[in-house]
């Protein structure tokens, strides 16, 4: 009594999976809208300093309300801290800014799939620090993943106007250090913290380092005067990134790193199509050619399926603690 039959095990595998997938669906729209939002925004007149500081407070402020109300606010743990200044570091702060920055100059689309490169740098760490396997297949998508980053920027009439290869190179920074953050989020994520508060962590991580830089450089954005266009398009980034953040910790944990940054397929996708709907972007061939073959490199870099237990130590530590029980007379 209470074990599930052969049937119900099958099916329960495959609601987990299509959950799965179904969150790196929504994610990845919302990250897509994100990156027109932010082009929005600059070109309304924001600083990226002053738009990066304004979308972690918004993302921060509505994290830390939202975990008031369902059981308080993050723990104080240094752990807890840890993380969210290693992660709000690499993957908010830095890329906020590039994003922002980026998006003055290029096309929302070629943005999109610059970000896209991240599992291609997610599965070269797991690969360097031996979470996973050096597979041939995944190793290819890697070399045609970059294939497809040098369509963007060597050939002469890839971009819009001579001279934007620095913004692509900076857009494939910022895919770095979420890739870093990834990597680091799914190995050494605090036991015992929900992820709503991690992720809430991670916002408020990253407020503490762009203030003192927006404070600094006097870029922070007015906050008294009429909103406008460029308020709210930043105020959506925010809610759009902390919200697609939260649920992919939540990947993270029960799917593994890699198989989370592949919400990248439809990062891409929907980045290249808000930016046509938005802003009537037009490509040249070089760009459909480097979005095709990040495409292919996605597939050949895909992960294992879904499983109920991504890389995460402690989660590593008790797989071996039970293997040495099992063994033991």
């Amino acid at each position: 009594m209470g074990s599930d039959t052969p049937n119900e095990a099958v099916a329960a595998r495959r609601d987990i999976g299509l959950l799965a997938y179904g969150l790196l669906l929504l994610m990845g729209i919302a990250w897509g809208l994100a990156v027109s939002l932010a082009k929005i925004a600059v070109t309304a007149g924001g600083h990226p300093v002053g738009l990066g500081l304004w979308q972690v407070c918004v993302s921060g402020t509505m994290l830390l309300v939202v975990s008031i109300l369902t059981g308080g606010p993050p723990p104080l743990r240094r752990d807890v801290a840890r993380f969210g200044l290693i992660c709000g570091t690499s993957g908010v702060a830095f890329p906020a800014m590039a994003l922002f920055w980026s998006a003055i100059y290029l096309p929302a689309g070629v943005v999109a799939i610059a970000f896209a490169s991240m599992p291609l740098f997610t599965y070269l760490l797991s690969v360097t620090f031996g979470v996973e396997a050096g597979e041939q297949r995944r190793l290819l998508g890697v070399v045609v993943g970059l294939t497809a980053m040098g369509l963007l920027v060597v050939p002469e009439g890839a971009l819009p106007e001579p001279g934007l290869a620095p913004w692509v190179l900076l857009a494939l920074a910022a895919s770095v250090g979420m890739a870093l953050e990834n990597f680091y989020a799914g190995g050494f994520r605090p036991e015992g913290v929900s992820s709503l508060h991690l992720s809430c962590g991670r916002q408020l991580g990253a407020v503490a380092i762009l203030t003192p830089i927006a404070l600094i450089t006097g870029t922070t954005l007015p906050l008294l005067e009429p909103w406008g266009t460029m308020q709210w398009a930043a105020t959506g980034t925010g809610v759009l990134s902390g919200a697609a953040y939260t649920t992919l910790l939540y990947v993270i944990r029960t799917s593994g790193p890699v198989f989370g940054s592949q919400t990248a397929y439809v990062i891409t996708l929907a980045g290249v199509a808000w930016g046509m709907l938005l802003f009537d972007e037009r490509h040249s061939l070089y760009i459909w050619l480097a979005l095709g073959l990040t495409l292919v490199a996605i597939a050949l870099v895909r992960p294992r399926p879904p499983r109920t237990a991504g890389f995460v130590r402690h989660a590593a530590a008790a797989a071996r603690q039970n293997g040495r029980e099992s063994s033991e007379p």
